[in-house]
């Protein structure tokens, strides 16, 4: 370094340090084995400040003296590293270990030699991943600040791009954990959650956020925010809310309102006060995400959350018209097993009992939520095969003789050659049960006079539960027998009738199946 540029120096007189300013400073490292030349580049550098950030300098004065640094020290964004220390490859050895061993790609490294010879620039340049090769005699003061600048900049861009490949997987992640979540309610919930998530994956415990924010969802005919009632909410409690009972800004107001008249599609929009972004589904339904503290991301993970919400608000869209589609599904198969036992001179409330029995029984027993959603959803059609029983047979109010009994045995294998060719889970599921639920553990049962596990574990779940609803209800041949007389019942036809295991988990969960019979009673009959 020449006079000229020590004499910039002169005016410098405080110890070397980190600036007063607030902003986090850079960290960058100097290892020299030459103390005077690591004094120096701190003189040098101490009042430098990247995109308005200040310079934390750091200095080792040999490699193994580095090493503890950057253990200690871990998102040091540039260092000057000094080749002859302690051996004549101690430098060039410290980048081999902080590349490799330390797996430090992105910290930007700058060789410095007083011995250019000892450690040829050309080699040194295609041997190790360095950002630059500097001989200690042509470092000036002004060089030293473009180097610093350069390199700060570098770690900046390699900072940013690693943080968006981090954030990309971690959008991916979170995309995959959400898909497992096939309930509606709980999707709406975990697009917050992974919201809240994503935008606090760069940041410290200082600057976490804390967000806020809804999802809110309208009908077709939706002209105001008035008619979105919010799904899923960060920081909220309670029922099912209205938009309107938040404090809106204008502008969500106003977007609220512009989604109905608008095409399918997403529609972003940010103000100072929030992020919004809402979706107008293919069947003109609009959903609305309201974000009040997500305005402030800075444009790296802005950009993530924007790909993030596009991407699940589609997915959002896409389930909430499957999950309307089940419902009217789930509708049809209800009206369709009421119709049943309203034309036998039952209530159609018997359908409804046995269906949620079913789901109560398959909950304990271990099925997953699918499995137990598809059960309940099936149960209301295991009579369906009575429609082709002739009204003469199905409301004789007396004894059935035997050539009408061996008729009404018939309604399993109608019901089941209904439903068997359909392709439909529910509709499939349906079948066997029609088919099974007379059968018996220990046989006897009918149509085909099968056995324990020959007997799917559903049919064994219904066949259980239309005992006991039937039984405990009153029907045109007989009247309805106490609740402790049906359950007594049971008891004895446990390894007969029914299922042991199944026998054991509605006894243990009696109470509730006394509930849902309450709940759900006939209007005409009481509990007895």
């Amino acid at each position: 370094m020449s006079d000229e540029d020590l004499n910039i120096l002169e005016f410098l007189v405080e110890e070397p340090g980190v600036s007063s300013n607030s902003v986090e400073p850079w960290k960058v490292l100097i290892v020299d084995d030459d103390r005077d030349v690591a004094a120096t580049t701190t003189l040098v550098l101490r009042d430098v400040e990247v995109e308005g950030r200040p310079l934390d300098l750091l200095s080792a004065y040999s490699a193994a003296e580095a090493k503890q640094i950057l253990s200690e020290h871990p998102d040091i964004g540039l260092a000057l590293i000094d080749v002859v220390m302690e051996t004549p490859n101690a430098g060039l050895d410290l980048i081999r270990y902080i590349r490799q061993e330390m797996g430090n790609k992105l910290i930007r490294l700058v060789v410095r030699t007083g011995q250019p010879g000892h450690a040829p620039e050309q080699s040194v340049i295609i041997d190790y991943d360095i950002s630059d090769y500097k001989e200690k005699t042509e470092l000036s003061a002004q060089k030293l600040f473009s180097l610093a600048y350069a390199g700060l900049r570098s770690y900046q861009q390699f900072l940013a791009m690693e943080q968006n490949r981090r954030g990309l997987m971690k959008v991916l992640q979170a995309s995959t954990a959400l898909f497992e979540k096939p309930r509606l309610d709980d999707f709406a919930d975990g697009i917050l959650e992974n919201l809240d998530f994503i935008a606090n994956m760069n940041r410290g415990p200082k600057d976490k956020l804390e967000p806020s924010g809804v999802l809110a969802v309208a009908d077709a005919h939706s002209r105001s925010a008035q008619d979105f009632e919010i799904v899923a909410g960060l920081n909220r409690s309670g029922d099912r809310r209205k938009l309107t009972d938040l404090s809106l800004d204008s502008d969500a107001e106003k977007l609220a309102g512009e989604l109905a008249g608008r095409g399918p599609g997403i529609h972003t929009s940010r103000t100072d006060n929030a992020l919004m972004t809402g979706i107008v589904g293919r069947n003109g339904q609009p959903s609305l995400l309201y974000l009040p503290e997500l305005q402030r991301l800075n444009e790296s993970d802005a950009q993530i959350v924007d790909v993030f919400i596009s991407q699940m608000l589609t997915a959002f869209d896409n389930l909430r018209l499957h999950d309307q589609t089940e419902r009217a599904q789930r509708e049809i198969v209800l009206r369709l097993g009421e119709a049943v036992e309203t034309r036998s001179g039952e209530t159609g409330r018997h359908v409804s009992r046995v269906a949620l029995y079913a789901r109560e029984i398959a909950d304990k027993l271990g099925f997953s939520r699918s499995d137990s959603e598809l059960l309940f959803r099936a149960a209301p059609l295991h009579d369906i095969g009575k429609i082709g029983i002739p009204d003469a047979i199905l409301c004789k109010p007396g004894k059935l003789d035997a050539d009408e009994w061996q008729a009404m045995q018939e309604h399993t294998t109608i019901g089941y050659e209904m439903l068997r060719t359909s392709d439909m889970p529910i509709l499939k599921l349906a079948a066997r049960i029609a088919l099974e639920h007379h059968e018996k553990w220990a046989g006897g049962g009918y149509p085909y006079n099968i056995k324990a596990d020959e007997i799917s574990i559903e049919g064994r779940i219904i066949g259980l539960v239309d005992v006991f609803d039937a039984l405990t209800s009153e029907r045109v041949y007989k009247k309805a027998w106490p609740v402790e007389k049906a359950v007594q019942h049971i008891r004895e036809q446990k390894g007969l009738h029914f299922d042991p295991v199944v026998v054991d988990v509605f006894l243990e969960n009696l109470t509730t199946m006394i509930d849902i019979r309450m709940t759900h009673a006939d209007e005409s009959a009481a509990l007895t």
